[in-house]
């Protein structure tokens, strides 16, 4: 059974996807540096992109840099503007110096892995996410979207064990639970109780509902 859609990835933006977190903090300045300068430039960069402000939110991400030029959180930050605007080879280059400052920056390879998704490079974006994966194991979205690309690639198991994974680590993400019941449901023969079980906890989770999963459920409701 093959379903078009997963919750908040396929056809989405990186824009969408990011702004349901906040953004992430900048890394404190070294001493030699204001620290108010930077923690305003920071706080309103935080507060405009909550408020989908790009514009604002990358004049603020730059102050931070200019303050601390190798900052890395500033760096991933607006990377993740520049994306959200549309901007996407600035946005990997920006994303991609973070990387080359530190190896180890799993939110700068989180933020490519998702970028990647959206523009459909399914290989640049499974090696994106499982170097997210690898420095931050117990990242719960890097385990959603990881899992959706290897479930894309048609290996259902493994997109299971991560969204499984994505659920223990952070049992209120309903993206992740929506998703889980999306591959439960594509397997041979789909997994129809798992899937309710998940399903219907995204909707007590808050998610809307879904008419095409309904219609699976309503036709194989287990008999009485």
């Amino acid at each position: 059974m093959i379903l078009g859609c997963f919750r908040r990835v396929l056809g989405l933006s990186l824009l969408v996807i990011c702004v349901k977190s906040a953004p992430l903090h900048a890394a404190p300045p070294p001493k030699d540096f204001v620290p108010q300068a930077l923690s305003d430039a920071v706080e309103e960069g935080n507060a405009a992109y909550a408020r989908k402000d790009y514009a604002v939110a990358r004049k603020a991400y730059e102050r931070v840099l200019k303050l601390d030029a190798s900052n890395l959180m500033g760096l991933v930050n607006l990377g993740m503007v520049e994306s959200a605007l549309g901007n996407k080879a600035k946005a990997e280059e920006t994303l991609k110096k973070a990387i080359s400052l530190r190896l180890e920056t799993a939110p700068a390879w989180l933020a490519l892995g998702m970028m990647y998704m959206d523009e459909d490079r399914s290989d640049a974006a499974l090696a994106a996410l499982s170097q997210a994966a690898l420095y931050d194991p117990k990242n719960a979205r890097t385990r959603n979207f990881l899992g959706v690309v290897i479930g894309r690639r048609g290996w259902i198991d493994g997109a299971q064990t991560e969204l499984r994974r994505a659920v223990e680590l952070d049992p209120s993400y309903t993206d992740a639970h929506y998703n889980l019941a999306v591959f439960y449901l594509q397997e041979n023969p789909p997994a129809i109780e798992l899937a309710r079980r998940h399903y219907f906890k995204a909707r007590e989770l808050g998610l809307e509902n879904d008419d095409v999963m309904e219609k699976v459920f309503k036709t194989t409701s287990p008999k009485p």
